[in-house]
């Protein structure tokens, strides 16, 4: 688990609501245990108290922002738009660009589909045998042990955030993206909209 991430989080939450709501959220982060039950607990009470600020827009933006999974986002921006620039259609686009990511993430199945220019980035359950009860497929090594289904928040980590950010850097900050559903929020697949500039626009 990635403490100084969750610290990054808190010290976002502190900023604008305070330490008393800072400590009520994430609770002594430095420890926090990492067995199964215990970060089911910890996760619980983390994802209900970010629910409780009802402050939808402000937490998805923290997520999407500060999402720890790494990677050279401006690279992979790059490699996308080149492939986009080479291709006569969206069509030969995504097929380019499923090619040049199941070589770059050897092992994952993520899926993608294209209807008209909205190509939905699927990542399929995963196979993490240490997992609760609603977490069981999911990729996050934190979120795997949800035992309840929550809200759509926590998921702009990992989809507007870390799968998005490639796209953004190849079209631009203004592309529209959209969550769509996630395993721990009750989905069968974790899936997000991208919506590609038309080509010859």
């Amino acid at each position: 688990m990635n403490k100084n991430w969750i610290s990054r989080l808190a010290g976002d939450i502190e900023a604008k609501y305070g330490k008393e709501a800072r400590d009520r959220i994430f609770g002594d982060i430095d420890n926090i245990k990492s067995g199964k039950k215990s970060l089911s607990a910890w996760f619980e009470n983390f994802t209900t108290g970010m629910d409780e600020l009802n402050d939808t827009e402000f937490l998805q933006q923290m997520m999407t922002d500060r999402c720890p999974c790494g990677g050279d986002y401006e690279k992979d921006g790059k490699a996308m738009k080149e492939l986009y620039d080479q291709s006569e259609t969206l069509e030969e686009f995504v097929g380019s660009l499923a090619k040049w990511f199941h070589k770059k993430w050897k092992g994952r199945e993520d899926k993608m589909e294209l209807h008209g220019n909205i190509l939905y980035m699927i990542k399929v359950p995963g196979g993490s045998k240490t997992t609760g009860s609603c977490g069981k497929g999911c990729h996050c090594s934190l979120a795997k042990f949800a035992e309840k289904t929550v809200s759509p928040i926590f998921c702009y980590c990992c989809t507007i955030g870390h799968t998005g950010r490639p796209f953004q850097a190849a079209f631009g900050n203004d592309i529209k993206m959209e969550f769509i559903e996630s395993i721990i929020c009750g989905g069968e697949a974790c899936t997000m909209a991208v919506h590609l500039p038309e080509k010859g626009e």
